[in-house]
């Protein structure tokens, strides 16, 4: 289950390695460590507590939007 959840998430996470093709490669790389380093820290944080699906899905969703603001800002500069 471990292996084809993370290449499902490989898989995904190909289209994210598409984004800012107008950016210079250290906004790229700034965004990208951001967005990383958020995700395992808040993933570790949020995971060390019983979590029911809903509550998963809807902290899930709250972050993808923060991050796609986040990129879209990045897209607009």
């Amino acid at each position: 289950m471990l292996v084809h959840a993370f290449i499902r998430s490989e898989c995904e996470e190909a289209a994210v390695r598409e984004a800012l093709p107008k950016a210079s490669d250290a906004v790229r790389a700034t965004a990208g460590d951001l967005i990383t380093t958020t995700m395992s820290t808040v993933g570790k944080d949020f995971s060390e507590s019983p979590r029911s699906p809903a509550e998963i899905e809807s902290y899930a969703d709250a972050m993808a939007d923060m991050f796609c603001a986040y990129l879209r800002s990045l897209g607009k500069r």
